[in-house]
């Protein structure tokens, strides 16, 4: 099956899918830590969305513009992602338990990565989402001391901005 085919039939069927989970799933007031933290890292994502709508962005409005929105399928999809993870954490302990975990092991992993990272694969990872070639636009020294924000770019692609 075409590549593109496939993916645009993916999204049909997740963002059907979607649209019904959402009215089924409760919500609930998050108040564990972990559903504190998860709650949390999903208000930033908000923000940071409703910013790059407001900047023109997939053609987007903010969220609360819902009837002038005119892709509201992503949006959707971190709402119930947060609505199950939340309620789900909120009222199963186990499922917490995992969340939590969760939590723990992808600090961990930004942690490594950021030990992994050169400017090598720095530079190649740019240059494969933008198709633009940053060699020599900054020295290694610049990388090293900036590491940080160079993950975060790289982490968040085209969201340097929010990064």
């Amino acid at each position: 099956m075409n590549k593109e085919l496939k993916l645009c039939l993916t999204k049909k069927l997740v963002n059907f899918a979607v649209r019904i989970l959402d009215k089924l799933v409760p919500k609930a007031e998050a108040t564990y830590p972990q559903t504190l933290m998860t709650d949390s890292m999903f208000k930033r994502m908000f923000k940071a969305y409703q910013i790059e709508a407001y900047a023109g962005r997939f053609d987007d409005k903010p969220y609360k513009q819902l009837p002038e929105l005119k892709d509201k399928n992503f949006m959707r999809f971190l709402c119930l992602s947060r609505k199950i993870l939340v309620y789900l954490g909120e009222n199963d302990r186990y499922y917490r338990m995992w969340l939590g975990y969760a939590l723990l092991l992808a600090g961990d992993e930004v942690k490594a990565e950021l030990e992994r990272l050169s400017m090598e694969d720095f530079l190649r990872l740019t240059k494969a989402q933008w198709e633009f070639d940053m060699k020599g636009a900054f020295p290694k020294e610049y990388f090293t001391a900036h590491k940080q924000e160079f993950l975060n770019i790289v982490l968040a692609n085209f969201l340097t901005n929010l990064a």
